[in-house]
């Protein structure tokens, strides 16, 4: 009787085999394998079979095969080459951020790879997308900004390649993504390191500009401490010194004015307040300093007239 049974399962495992395929034994992984999901026998016959699926538009068929050859020959040469075509694959179907991290897979596992400047360019660009309002996909059709990923690739492609072609705008942007999400102390960190880093950078100048102008969105309003406007009016101050030509100096110049009359505003409250508490003589200090040093702006005229009365007095 077992061996009937064994006969109608061998029978029924014959009759499904076309359409299930047949399981076999490979000693190499040990265990039983279906041959139809099965690598090739060689990783150069594996890469070949994968790169034709795709060159066929069959990216599914594709992405599977490529994954095929990186479990089954990690460690062949082929296998960066793998690696790199799963992050086109998920380019092309429109999963950017997956790209990414399929692309600095290629970096953190094949670092010697020849393939190493395409895929930093192919970040680079991934990166701007977000940069530029490319929006990511959570759930379903959903989708949300995505500048943090811009933030994340952006400082990926300058750590990745620091003296690279693309280093010094991967910091700019990452900076200018900080400051878009309000996250000026990250961008000032940015656009920091780029200075001290790519003394000779393209942006340099905008660089600074924007050190200042983070630094500027810093400072509090004129109730309270000034020690951020005072910074951010000494970055501009130190940007109009050394690029006095910039396309962007009048705009300096103008923020620059913003700041000191915030500045003098905050003296001449400080000064009111003494009035207030009966402390003449300090409240002069702050008077006086106004006139001095903040003539050009309106303060220095109310100022000049709190002096003339506490003189009366």
């Amino acid at each position: 009787m077992k061996r009937i049974s064994i006969v109608v399962i061998f029978i029924l495992y014959l009759m499904a085999g076309p359409a299930f395929g047949y399981w076999i034994w490979t000693p190499e992984s040990a265990k039983w394998e279906n041959p139809k999901y099965a690598a090739k026998d060689t990783p150069e016959d594996q890469i070949a079979y994968a790169k034709k699926s795709y060159e066929e538009k069959n990216l599914k068929d594709a992405l599977r095969e490529f994954k095929k050859l990186l479990k089954y020959y990690p460690l062949s040469k082929e296998a960066p080459t793998a690696q790199y075509y799963v992050g086109r694959i998920m380019e092309d179907m429109d999963n950017s951020y997956e790209a990414f991290k399929a692309y600095q897979k290629v970096i953190d596992t094949y670092p010697y790879t020849e393939l190493v400047d395409d895929v930093i360019e192919r970040e680079y660009k991934i990166a701007d997308a977000f940069f530029s309002g490319k929006k990511i996909k959570i759930i379903g059709k959903w989708q949300i900004p995505a500048k943090d990923k811009a933030i994340e690739i952006f400082k990926a492609v300058a750590d990745n390649a620091p003296y690279g072609k693309y280093a010094d705008l991967a910091k700019f942007k990452a900076g200018l993504s900080y400051k878009d999400i309000q996250d000026y102390n990250g961008a000032i960190l940015m656009f920091k390191d780029l200075i001290d880093r790519y003394p000779n950078s393209s942006v340099i100048d905008k660089a600074r500009f924007e050190l200042a102008e983070c630094s500027k969105l810093l400072a509090v309003k004129p109730a309270y401490d000034q020690t951020p406007t005072n910074l951010a009016r000494e970055e501009f101050e130190d940007f109009l010194k050394k690029h006095p030509d910039s396309v962007m100096a009048p705009d300096a110049k103008q923020i620059v004015d913003k700041l000191k009359s915030r500045e003098a505003e905050n003296a001449y409250e400080t000064g009111k307040f003494y009035e207030a508490r009966r402390a003449p003589a300090s409240a002069i200090i702050y008077y006086k300093d106004i006139v001095q040093n903040y003539s050009e702006t309106e303060w220095a005229k109310k100022a000049q007239e709190r002096l003339n009365e506490l003189e009366k007095k």
